[in-house]
Parts: C-alpha cells; sequence; structure tokens
C-alpha cells in the first residue's frame, strides 16, 4: 500500500479553505441591535469621552400591510408606518437633550428606510438646534442624504455607516 504525500493534503486543506471562505463570504451577519451598537461605537466612540454614553436605537420591521391593501413602494410603506410610530416622539425627547448634554446614538433596524424615516420625523419634531448630538445611522446609502441634511439643519453630526448586506 502506498501512502499519500503531503501534495494531497495541501490539495485537501486548499479545498476545505476555499469551501469555508465561500460560505463565510456569502452569508453576511444578520443586523442585530448588537451589530447596530457595535457599529455605532466603532463609528462614534472614538472621539466619545469617558463619561459618554451610546445609546442604541433599534427599529423593528414593520408587520406586513393587512390583505386587501393596495401595495405600496417600499418607501412609502415606511413613510406610512414611521408616520403612525411612537417611536418618533421618544427619540425625539432623548435627542432634545442633545442641545445641552452629549448625546451619542446608534441607529438602525432590518428596515433601513424605516429607520431612516423614523429619524427623520424625530428630527422634524425638534423645536431648538441641538450641537452636542451625535448619530450612526445604520442603514443602505439611498436612505441617508435626506436625512443628512435634516440633520445639518439642527446642527447635529451624523454619520452614514453601510449596514451589511
Amino acid at each position: 500500500m502506498r501512502r499519500r504525500g503531503p501534495r494531497w493534503l495541501l490539495a485537501a486543506l486548499t479545498v476545505v479553505a476555499a469551501a469555508l471562505l465561500a460560505a463565510c463570504a456569502s452569508t453576511p451577519p444578520q443586523l442585530t441591535p448588537e451589530l447596530v451598537a457595535r457599529i455605532g461605537y466603532q463609528s462614534l466612540g472614538p472621539e466619545m469621552k469617558l463619561s459618554d454614553q451610546m445609546l442604541t436605537v433599534w427599529v423593528p420591521a414593520p408587520a406586513p400591510p393587512a390583505d386587501g391593501v393596495p401595495p405600496l413602494s417600499p418607501e412609502a410603506f415606511a413613510a406610512l408606518v414611521a408616520a403612525s410610530s411612537p417611536m418618533v416622539s421618544d427619540l425625539a425627547l432623548v435627542m432634545a437633550r442633545g442641545a445641552n448634554e452629549p448625546v451619542n446614538l446608534a441607529v438602525g433596524g432590518p428596515d433601513s428606510a424605516l429607520a431612516a424615516q423614523i429619524l427623520l420625523r424625530a428630527f422634524r419634531a425638534l423645536q431648538v438646534p441641538v450641537p452636542y448630538l451625535r448619530i450612526a445611522f445604520v442603514g443602505r446609502p439611498v436612505d441617508v442624504s435626506e436625512l443628512a441634511a435634516t440633520a445639518a439643519m439642527k446642527r447635529a453630526a451624523l454619520r452614514f455607516e453601510m449596514a451589511p448586506m
């Protein structure tokens, strides 16, 4: 019986390594509240003071529309859901503290358009500038342009971080 040489072992290890890399590359991490917090801290953390805290705002996915409801575009559906969300007023109260004290938020959720709409409506509810508010928005690039303009008008710092796809 003939023994297989190191070439066979090297070839087998190469195939296994390639399979593992392909499996890792094909399945990006699922966006979770913990991942949003980690991404937010990576974005804002280096500039935070030791006494500063990071708050994570997780925007859960909306319930699907009821049967018989005419279909809406994803953007229109997100705007409709955000219009009736109690998260808007709660988030605006937290954000308003950024007028006088440092507030660091990591905001994201499985539906980037909905998270952006809720954050946008909370910004619009603010009556004063919030120069001490810093937000790391974890989402899709298409959802950030209007949000960035609104944050700039309120003198808040907004950083966009790409959500894993």
